[in-house]
């Protein structure tokens, strides 16, 4: 059934992303920000500052509503910490609540599988906000890409310096088992990216960083990968949140309004290919394009694929992520991000883990394979 405009949006969760997503929810035309929920202080203070309703539990909001004879939210933004994301999703879908969910989907493949298998059953549309996919930036390099030619290897970069602040404010990111830690937090999303810029990844070897933060023992901080894919292409990948480095995603594309960005950061990826090397986000190409042959003996020219970098940062992906979900809900296009590709994203995380601890090469395994795991749901499948 299509709902009426504006639809009502409810965001679950005010840590580091959930006010922002609020802040777009209230300033779509399309949507109406329905109520916050979250059990700390600072989500009544988040509430009052966009003018909704507050409410400590999903439970309570749904309580209030059936007392008042009101409809249900249309929409669901959950952005609570990675470990009670299955809960969540859960109690929302079997009300018939569409749901946008930050990545990653589930800290678990198992629960992952059944909240999909759950949405399923209640007609419930699932997108996994893995929102980069919607940034100008990998637009840009994803219509680019057949200018390299046949792609060959892929080098990528994401690198910076967490503060103690980030940790202290939320403890469950200096536990892995929580979620915490750059492999499920950061690397999650770059390497859903390669896989939507290069398709399926087949096999990961992955060495753990040096630890150096001795006062978090149970976190990662980072890895250095090498992958390859199911197509052929190979490549190497660092990940890191305890190195001074402005080669990340959010300084290169200026996504994250808390780090400075970078006008001049070349590639934290380079796609080397047959005719050419694109480098993002820059969108440089170098290539041997105006001359008869290819030789290491002849100049690599340089060609810039797009305008200033300004421009492009105008476009916000946590806008067009949410005038898709608009979309999906209303019935006019199905989720660009499906359970399955969070799944797919997890199952690279997993191959990471399990070749840091064996010491060897890891196959990534395949969503179809993923067994349901309804323990933490508390729903069971009819």
């Amino acid at each position: 059934m299509i709902a009426k405009e504006p639809l009502n949006i409810v965001v679950v969760g005010v840590g580091l992303i959930g006010p922002r997503h609020a802040q777009h929810v209230a300033e779509n035309p399309e949507t109406n920000l329905m109520a916050i929920i979250d059990p700390s202080p600072k989500g009544q203070t988040v509430a009052d500052e966009l003018c909704t309703t507050w409410f400590p539990s999903i439970a309570e909001m749904f309580q209030y509503l059936d007392l008042e004879n009101l409809p249900y939210p249309d929409g669901a933004i959950v952005c609570t910490p990675n470990h009670l994301h299955a809960c969540v999703l859960a109690e929302l879908a079997v009300k018939g609540v569409h749901l946008l969910v930050e990545k990653p989907v589930s800290t678990s493949l198992g629960e992952a599988k059944a909240l999909k298998e759950l949405a399923q059953e209640h007609d419930v549309k699932v997108l996994v906000g893995h929102h980069r996919r919607f940034n100008p930036f990998i637009v840009a390099a994803k219509e680019l890409l057949a200018r390299v030619g046949e792609p060959i290897a892929i080098q990528g970069t994401w690198a910076l310096h967490k503060d103690d602040e980030y940790f202290k404010m939320s403890p469950w990111r200096t536990n892995t088992r929580l979620g915490g830690g750059p492999l499920l937090i950061n690397l999650v999303h770059d390497l859903d990216l390669l896989q939507y810029l290069l398709g399926p990844i087949q096999r990961i070897y992955a060495e753990v960083m040096k630890k150096q933060r001795k006062e978090y023992p149970d976190v990662d901080e980072g890895a250095c990968l090498t992958l390859r894919f199911k197509n052929g292409v190979t490549g190497t990948f660092l990940c890191s949140d305890k190195v001074v480095s402005p080669f990340n995603f959010e300084s290169g594309t200026g996504e994250n309004p808390t780090v400075p960005s970078d006008d001049q950061l070349l590639g934290f990826y380079r796609i080397f290919g047959s005719h050419g090397t694109l480098s993002v986000p820059d969108m440089t190409l170098y290539h041997q394009d105006e001359l008869l042959g290819k030789s290491w003996l002849l100049p690599v020219s340089k060609s810039s694929l797009v305008g200033e970098r300004s421009e492009l940062r105008q476009l916000k992906p946590f806008t067009a992520q949410l005038q898709h979900f608009v979309e999906v809900i209303r019935g006019r296009a199905e989720p660009a991000c499906q359970i399955d590709d969070g799944i797919s994203a997890l199952l690279c995380i997993e191959a990471v883990i399990r070749s840091i601890d064996t010491g060897l090469p890891a196959s990534v395994g395949c969503p179809s394979e993923v067994e349901c795991d309804y323990t933490t749901l508390r729903y069971k499948k009819k």
